[in-house]
């Protein structure tokens, strides 16, 4: 890692018990040169930061153990709710690139 991605950056998912729903997200700090370490946040913080200009990537860990840049990570409002998504399709579902469960 060289240059920052993004303000912050997921690298796993919880779901809600039916697995139709984002509820948890694991985020770190992108610091340019590092990826700080990773703290649990809810699904709405993501949205709310989002809501504040904030940008988010998911990232991957590459076969040598370093992190990869994945895709931006926005909000999709499909029926009055906001979902996190890499890509917005108007379902009612979060989708973040198959990142790992926590």
């Amino acid at each position: 890692m060289v240059t920052k991605w993004a303000d912050y950056l997921i690298s796993k998912v919880r779901y809600n018990d039916k697995h139709t729903h984002i509820t948890d997200v694991m985020v770190h700090v992108d610091n340019g040169d590092t990826v700080g370490n990773g703290t649990s946040y809810k699904r709405e913080w993501v949205i709310e930061k989002i809501n504040g200009k904030k940008s988010f990537y998911t990232i991957l860990k590459d076969a040598d153990d370093k992190w990869k840049k994945g895709q931006e990570v926005i909000k999709d409002r499909v029926n009055g709710v906001d979902y996190i998504t890499t890509k917005p399709n108007g379902s009612a579902k979060d989708n973040l690139e198959n990142l790992p469960e926590y």
